[in-house]
C-alpha cells in the first residue's frame, strides 16, 4: 500500500478509537502535514478500494468497518465511550478491533424490545439471538449505506 494511503488509514483508526468519530480530511491533512488535496485524493482513493466509504459526493468518511462516523441503532459501549457500528455483525467487530469488553445495544426489529449483548474477555458472553442479513454477502458492496 502507498505510505500516504497507509498513513492516512492508520490516522482515521486510531482517531476513531480515540475519540469516536472519524477525523475530517483537514484534520488528516494536518496532522500528517500533507495538503488537504492531498487527503482528500486519499480517502477516495481508499473508498475506491472499499477500505472506507465516504457519504456521497464528499470526502466526509460516512463509515470505517466495523465503524460508522453517524449514529446508529447499533451502539457499542467500551472503555467508557460510544461506538456506533453499521450493523449487528459490524457491533461484534468493534469490540474485537478495540480488544476490550464491551456492551452493544440495538433493539430488535420484529417487536422493537431492546437487546443488549456483552463481549468478555473476546467472546459473547450470551450467545442467544440470531442476527439476519437482508442481503447474502456478495450483494453488499451493490449499495452498502442500505445494507
Amino acid at each position: 500500500m502507498d505510505p500516504l494511503l497507509r498513513d492516512a488509514r492508520l490516522y482515521v483508526y486510531s482517531q476513531i478509537v480515540e475519540t469516536s468519530a472519524a477525523p475530517t480530511a483537514a484534520e488528516t491533512a494536518c496532522a500528517l502535514g500533507r495538503t488537504l488535496e492531498e487527503i482528500e485524493s486519499a480517502y477516495q482513493q481508499l473508498a475506491d478500494a472499499r477500505m472506507l466509504v465516504l457519504r456521497p459526493a464528499s470526502h466526509t468518511i460516512w463509515m470505517a468497518m466495523p465503524f460508522s462516523n453517524m449514529q446508529t441503532p447499533f451502539t457499542v459501549i467500551s472503555g467508557g465511550r460510544a461506538y456506533y457500528a453499521n450493523c449487528a455483525w459490524d457491533a461484534f467487530g468493534v469490540a474485537v478491533v478495540l480488544g476490550c469488553d464491551a456492551r452493544i445495544f440495538t433493539t430488535c426489529p420484529d417487536c422493537g424490545g431492546a437487546l443488549e449483548r456483552k463481549v468478555c474477555n473476546g467472546a459473547v458472553v450470551d450467545p442467544r439471538g440470531l442476527v439476519h442479513f437482508a442481503l447474502p454477502p456478495r450483494k453488499w458492496w451493490a449499495d452498502v449505506g442500505f445494507t
